[in-house]
């Protein structure tokens, strides 16, 4: 049973050290996930579910090595071992003061529509009481200063992701075109259509902690109650 679910995005600027400093866009954002994961966890869920673009659909493993010497090599020497997605590298820093068990879910980033829902159906279906913390960036192309340049569609599209987080209704997500997501670089493509399936017995109740793009990505941090 989903008790909550939060939306936070996972911009590598999340991780500890990237920055070399404060970058105050960057805390704002900070402190946006951070009260929304307070949410997740006013709610005495049993265990928080964060989902993830990955290279592959799997359970990922909570000590994996963090993948910041892919956006700062200087940091740091390649460590050894596998590193988690970078979704869910900023995942666990964001949970890493929760006081229940934290499992971290990579759904490939080519994972068909249906199949995404079809995997948030099934975590609503578990037993526990589930907090449920997606991970998802909204368009890196809303500008010529974003990552991807600027691309006409990406506002009205982002637009119309963010009334729906505002309105806690999921069908939206489960209607974005996977091929439209790519070409947009909306890096939450897969885990909002887990979102759609998890949440798909109505309407949510929903909090807005953030919905901004600081650098050319749009990052929405919300809350959904189940109604």
């Amino acid at each position: 049973m989903i008790v909550r679910a939060v939306t936070c995005p996972h911009p590598p600027l999340l991780l500890p050290g990237i920055t070399g400093g404060t970058i105050p866009e960057v805390e704002d954002l900070r402190a946006a996930c951070l009260a929304a994961v307070a949410d997740l966890v006013a709610v005495s869920p049993d265990v928080v579910v964060a989902v993830g673009s990955a290279p592959d659909t799997r359970v990922w493993a909570a000590e994996a090595t963090s993948p910041r010497h892919f956006y700062a090599p200087g940091l740091s020497p390649r460590p050894a071992g596998e590193a988690l997605p970078l979704s869910l590298a900023i995942a666990r820093e964001l949970t890493s003061a929760v006081p229940v068990p934290v499992e971290l879910h990579g759904v490939c980033a080519s994972l068909p529509a249906d199949d995404c829902h079809a995997y948030g159906v099934e975590l609503a279906g578990r037993p526990e009481r589930v907090g449920l913390l997606i991970m998802a960036d909204g368009s890196a192309r809303r500008g010529p200063k974003a990552p991807g340049y600027e691309d006409h569609r990406a506002l009205e599209m982002d637009r119309m992701l963010d009334e729906a987080l505002r309105a806690g209704d999921p069908e939206p997500f489960h209607k974005l075109a996977p091929d439209v997501a790519d070409e947009l670089l909306i890096g939450g493509r897969v885990a909002w259509q887990v979102l759609s399936g998890a949440c798909d017995t109505g309407a949510a109740r929903s909090t807005c902690h953030y919905s901004d793009d600081p650098f050319g990505v749009w990052y929405p941090v919300f809350t959904w109650t189940p109604a």
